[in-house]
């Protein structure tokens, strides 16, 4: 671990200074803070955002003359380097080796001045000379969680050995009828270890799901990273029940219990990383599946600036959340964001003077300053019985986990009508689509025209790579499809809409719209004389493992009801009249915000695709 902070480092202040990345003044800010505080001059840089992490390293790097990498994902250390590396110590250290000759090994470090890595580093690969070098330590971690962290299948399969000659498993397979057995198994450390594997590879791969399902042969392990399952890890079918088992034991689950299906939680810390992690059992005719969501404890919530909501669709909501009474509905299929969404809604609208009761299940994201409540049907406390309750303790906001039933709804449409603002989930397909649910619910049609103020739908689709991002010129049918999808949008043009945004310098601080677009190319002449302009897609490259795509953002459509569509549903109008009044009311739809957002270099037009269209949508 690197030695306690002892001071201010002047020289890397002064160098800061003198690259202009800093201003004095700012400088002798940091000094006076870095007292007050007992934090470091690079921890306070970094948490106020003053300088990126890579001018600040970079900085670094030259203050103290050490060599800094500025393409890690460039290196690739041999073969006989990988041998006999343990994960668990890289991480441990933030470093590792490169490059090695006879005399010397070359080492790539976070913090170049840590001594305890320089010695284990020199113990480790005596007589040779160590050779430091850095980068930032982000790409440090991230190179060690996914180059380094390939060699999951050599731990877990170490770890499989181990378990099966201990256990003397040949064809047997392990069955949790004898719970007692079961629990002895568990107390040699290979299962432990398989397991914990698993969860932490998850974690450094950015998984949000962890997926353990029994084959006839093999047991299946799958990640979700980035919204698309990938196949991590088979082992042995003999280890479903030990492993499962383990999992029921870390969760507080009943291990003897395979015909039901359970549902709990369990903690674990990667490093200086928190997870929340929420496990589901399902029995199967193949044996019990295991699902684990993984949920980081973040040390803040995400600003709805960085969802991707924006432009006309922003300021619609935002005036919505405005309001003193009203619902507002967010909905989406299960692991759309529509959480995260909400709380970042519920946390722009904290407030001292306000009182903000949530009701959920579970609480997945800790707001500070407002009263989050467990949903717990095992004793009866359910959605319904939770609002009552809430109603009697004068709020101002109710933030709902979710309307599932008639009871719930009629209760929220009760407290928007008296007075408070709801806010909640529905899963449903769309915007509009929720307001035709209410209905179906049982709920008058004259009620939800009344007190529904907004819906916003939305799904997430993976960003492309900012490493690998290339752009091609795109094809004349591929334009006519773009101004086909687009064509709602009154007066739009796709080459004068790229014009704009290509000669937008800057964004204003308070428009969200375009905060999160790369640069644009400006369209050009196409072969066949016709104008046209550039598409956006990754190549592939280590840093998004091959897939073009590095990250997540929400395509939304927000609709809401203005006295048109409000009229329109008192009338109890059909789906697609209620569709057509919001849409000319300024509803931008889901595949028309992800076409935008492709267009601007985001996301692009094939995962819009995979994600938002229906068939009614496909030209």
């Amino acid at each position: 671990m690197p030695l306690p902070y002892t001071g201010v480092d002047m020289r890397l202040l002064s160098a800061l200074v003198e690259r202009g990345l800093i201003k004095s003044e700012v400088s002798e800010q940091i000094k006076l803070e870095c007292a007050q505080q007992n934090k470091s001059e690079i921890q306070l840089i970094l948490e106020k955002k003053l300088v990126s992490e890579r001018d600040l390293f970079k900085t670094k790097a030259a203050v103290y003359n050490v060599q800094f990498i500025d393409d890690v994902s460039a290196i690739q250390p041999p073969a006989e380097l990988m041998v006999g590396i343990n994960i668990d110590a890289l991480r441990e250290q933030q470093s590792f080796p490169f490059e090695m000759t006879d005399t010397r090994v070359k080492i790539l470090m976070s913090d170049p001045f840590n001594i305890n890595a320089i010695q284990f580093w020199k113990v480790k690969y005596l007589p040779r000379q160590i050779e430091v070098y850095t980068a930032t330590p982000s790409e440090v971690a991230s190179y060690i969680g996914t180059r380094f962290g390939s060699m999951i299948g050599g731990d877990v399969q170490a770890a499989v050995s181990s378990y099966q000659q201990e256990a003397g498993i040949k064809e047997t397979v392990i069955s949790t009828d004898d719970v007692g057995d079961v629990s002895q198994n568990l107390q040699g450390a290979p299962v432990a270890k398989i397991v914990n594997s698993v969860l932490v590879f998850a974690a450094q791969a950015g998984a949000s799901d962890i997926h353990i399902e029994p084959q006839e042969k093999s047991v299946r392990i799958r990640y979700r990273v980035d919204g698309v399952l990938t196949e991590k890890l088979t082992l042995p079918r003999e280890l479903l029940s030990p492993v499962i088992a383990r999992i029921k034991i870390m969760s507080n689950m009943k291990i003897d219990e395979t015909r039901l299906p359970q549902d709990d939680r369990l903690f674990i810390a990667v490093g200086d990383r928190k997870f929340d992690l929420r496990v589901s059992t399902l029995p199967s005719v193949q044996g019990e599946k295991i699902v684990m969501r993984l949920l980081e404890r973040t040390s803040g919530i995400p600003p709805l600036e960085e969802s991707g909501l924006r432009g006309s669709g922003y300021k619609r909501y935002m005036e919505s959340i405005s309001l003193t009474n009203g619902i507002v509905l967010v909905t989406g299929p299960t692991g759309s964001g529509k959480t995260r969404t909400l709380a970042s809604t519920v946390s722009r609208l904290n407030d001292p003077k306000v009182n903000i009761i949530s009701i959920e299940d579970p609480v997945e994201i800790r707001i500070p300053g407002v009263t989050q409540v467990q949903v717990n049907h095992d004793i009866g406390l359910d959605f319904a019985t939770v609002l009552r309750a809430v109603l009697r303790q004068d709020p101002n906001i109710v933030y709902l986990g979710e309307v599932r039933d008639e009871e719930t709804a009629r209760l929220a449409i009760r407290a928007a009508l008296t007075g408070h603002l709801v806010l909640s989930t529905l899963h449903t397909n769309g915007a509009v689509a929720s307001l035709v649910r209410l209905i179906d619910m049982g709920i008058e049609p004259f009620l939800v025209a009344s007190t529904v103020k907004c819906v916003v739908a939305q799904r997430l689709v993976r960003t492309i790579c900012p490493h690998c991002r290339v752009a091609e010129m795109a094809s004349p049918e591929m334009i006519a499809e773009i101004n086909h999808i687009l064509g709602g949008i009154q007066n739009f043009d796709v080459v004068r809409y790229v014009e704009s945004i290509a000669k937008r310098a800057a964004v204003t601080p308070d428009d969200p719209a375009f905060k999160f677009s790369p640069p644009v190319k400006s369209p050009e002449m196409s072969p066949e004389g016709r104008k046209t302009i550039y598409l956006y897609k990754g190549e592939g490259c280590s840093k998004c493992g091959g897939t073009g795509y590095k990250g997540r953002m929400a395509i939304f459509e927000v609709a809401t009801v203005t006295d048109k569509v409000a009229s329109g549903i008192a009338r109890n109008a059909e789906f697609d009249s209620l569709e057509k009044l919001a849409e000319e009311e300024g509803m931008i739809t889901m595949v028309q915000d992800g076409y935008l957002k492709a267009i601007e270099g985001i996301t692009t037009i094939e995962e819009v695709a995979r994600v938002a269209k229906s068939d009614s949508e496909i030209t």
